[in-house]
């Protein structure tokens, strides 16, 4: 095989592993789409809800699916990922929610569960709209079995139905309260209300276990224990923990016999942590905890069942670039952190790890100061600079403007890499702020201010003509700096022919008047030149007729 069908070859071969490549990109950014995924909020802005989805790219969620109510900051979300535009996901949670939901439903409508809903619309001679589980079911008329004065009070009510259709295709069904009511065993509600009351404790048998809650039977009575009303940890798992015959106390929430609807507790049957917290908890505290999840904001620690605290992670360490919580913690471990704010109102707790921590900025090195040079290692590269580790816990910013006097550099972070040693100088130093600027460029001198001390005022100096233009031409002193000519410092019979007397690319004497460093401005004069050689001539001339001369070029030179 020749060596051009050997370069044949290997194009080919790359170009099938850059499309394999491509293709496996693409199947991996397209291998949850349509998926049901579980998010964490991160915060609200206007109306989109942003979630920390456990990749690279953020996910955004409509407002209005959360019913343009904002959900707290580490409130765990089951959403669907429609798809990825311009590095972030667009994702659904009332699309999740109805799928989820309908699990529910279907569930429900297979084992005659009664189901709760909320009636959200009506069909003018018809029925009514009831959100079960999120999911839009019919209420004929004829089964509310119910009196109301209008649609708005009846839009206040929760009640219980009975599902008695459903179409899995359209993904909706018919529920029915009056089939429920027909339901009634009134020998045994009234032997049951004979004996308990609301807020008894009482002894409850699992006869049936659904997504959304247990059914337990009370004195021949069946009522629902529900998922919520199970925990005061959100969204706890809790199927595991049940078994169809078991046996367990429960405290009794709520008694009608009118409307079928036994209600159960077994959270209440212990105290709400946020109650132990207003009683036991205050700012300055340190806590102890298990970590229950990480996010790319920080880690959620549990301090009880149902009381957990944020740890954000400017919280974590007193670097300005603090690392990712997973590269400090695992979920399940013991941490220490002292409580820093208590919102009862909200039910938000937050913790800090740092602040159990020596603040190294108490004890900054007298080497840190404005100045100095110091070196350190680049430990991370953004795009408005780098940070390079001045002590221990301590990082200092070189800003993008600081690092290379060179301004054709379109990219000057592109010079440094994570882990390069450096050098640099310390340009300021905030305490208040605790904030440290550096620079690289500053290491050097200002090549302006340098060419400044070379080419002092009235210096004659040779350059290559760069380009032309109205008022004057530019000329190149040395590589990268560039002087002007003013039209002003051209002899009059030549600034009408400038191409001529000039061409681009042609070496022209001129004398520097003055170089600006604030600026970046060279000004030269060609008439200066001029002069000063006329007058070189006359001062040699007079020191030939035998006369001593004592005056330099600068001397005759009687410059602007």
């Amino acid at each position: 095989m020749n060596s051009q069908e050997t370069t044949t070859t290997e194009k080919a071969s790359f170009a099938q592993i850059l499309e394999a490549w491509e293709t496996n990109e693409q199947d991996n950014q397209l291998s949850n789409k349509g998926q049901i995924i579980e998010g964490v909020v991160v915060e609200t802005r206007e109306d989109t809800v942003f979630l920390d989805i456990g990749e690279k790219q953020e996910g955004r969620v409509p407002l209005s699916d959360f019913y343009n109510d904002a959900p707290s900051t580490g409130t765990p979300v089951s959403v669907v990922l429609k798809r990825r535009v311009d590095g972030y996901a667009i994702l659904s949670k009332k699309e999740a929610d109805i799928r989820k939901g309908w699990d529910s439903i279907r569930d429900a409508y297979t084992n005659g569960y009664p189901v709760m809903g909320k009636v959200v619309g009506e069909i003018k001679g018809k029925g009514f709209v009831v959100h079960v589980e999120d999911v839009s079911l019919f209420l004929p008329a004829s089964h509310l079995a119910m009196k109301f004065k209008d649609l708005a009070d009846l839009k206040t009510k929760e009640i219980d139905v009975k599902i008695i259709e459903i179409n899995e295709r359209n993904k909706s069904g018919v529920v029915s309260r009056k089939k429920l009511l027909e339901e009634v065993n009134n020998e045994k509600w009234d032997g049951l209300l004979e004996k308990v009351k609301i807020g008894d404790k009482v002894s409850a048998k699992v006869v049936k276990i659904a997504n959304f809650g247990v059914f337990c039977e009370v004195e021949g009575v069946i009522g629902l224990l529900r998922q919520n009303d199970i925990s005061y940890k959100k969204f706890a798992p809790f199927k595991q923990f049940f078994q169809v015959g078991q046996e367990f106390e429960v405290l009794i929430l709520e008694l009608d016999k009118e409307n079928n609807k036994l209600s159960l507790g077994l959270k209440q049957m212990h105290e709400d942590p946020w109650d132990w917290a207003k009683r036991e908890l205050e700012k300055g505290m340190i806590v102890s905890g298990t970590v229950t999840s990480l996010t790319s904001f920080g880690a959620f620690v549990e301090l009880m069942d149902g009381l957990e605290g944020l740890i954000h992670t400017s919280e974590l360490t007193w670097s300005k670039k603090p690392p990712l919580p997973k590269d400090l913690i695992k979920k399940a471990d013991t941490v220490e952190a002292e409580v820093l704010d208590i919102d009862f109102d909200k039910r938000r707790l937050s913790l800090s790890m740092k602040h159990l921590l020596p603040n190294p900025w108490d004890n900054l090195s007298a080497n840190v100061r404005v100045g100095n040079n110091l070196e350190g290692i680049i430990t991370g590269i953004t795009k408005y600079g780098a940070f390079v580790e001045v002590e221990s816990g301590i990082e200092g910013l070189i800003h993008l403007s600081d690092i290379t006097w060179d301004e054709k550099e379109k990219n000057p972070t592109a010079l440094l890499k994570k882990g390069q040693k450096v050098e640099y100088k310390i340009l300021d130093v905030n305490l208040d702020s605790q904030r440290i600027s550096c620079g690289l460029k500053q290491l050097t001198e200002h090549p302006y201010e340098a060419l400044k001390k070379k080419y002092p005022p009235g210096t004659l100096v040779e350059g290559k003509i760069k380009s032309i233009v109205s008022f004057g031409v530019f000329v190149e002193v040395e590589p990268g700096f560039e002087g002007l000519v003013h039209i002003s410092e051209i002899p009059p019979d030549r600034t009408n022919q400038l191409e001529e007397y000039y061409p681009i690319g042609a070496i022209v004497k001129t004398a520097v008047l003055k170089i600006d460093s604030n600026t970046k401005k060279i000004s030269l004069s060609i008439k200066d030149h001029d002069k000063a050689v006329e007058r070189e001539e006359m001062a040699k001339y007079i020191k030939d007729d035998g006369e001593v001369s004592r005056e330099s070029l600068g001397s005759f030179m009687n410059l602007k």
